[in-house]
């Protein structure tokens, strides 16, 4: 038989989010730069996997000298 799940009340709901929203946050705080720099890479390689970013390719010395020059 399918589980059927009780609709939360909007208050229910709302401190459920908060709470979630909290525990995010704190987490996040207490998180060390090596923690961080991981999540950080990992957002990368999701973002490279699914398309959302495209990889650059590696200027030259030249072209990254044009590109210098071209801005004011």
């Amino acid at each position: 038989m399918a589980d059927k799940r009780e609709v939360a009340s909007e208050k229910e709901q709302a401190e459920h989010w908060d709470a979630s929203d909290q525990g995010l946050l704190s987490a996040t705080l207490m998180a060390t730069p090596t923690q961080r720099i991981a999540w950080l890479e990992e957002a990368l390689q999701l973002a490279y996997a699914t398309g959302a970013l495209k990889p650059r390719q590696m200027l030259t010395k030249e072209e990254w000298d044009a590109k210098g020059s071209l801005n004011p």
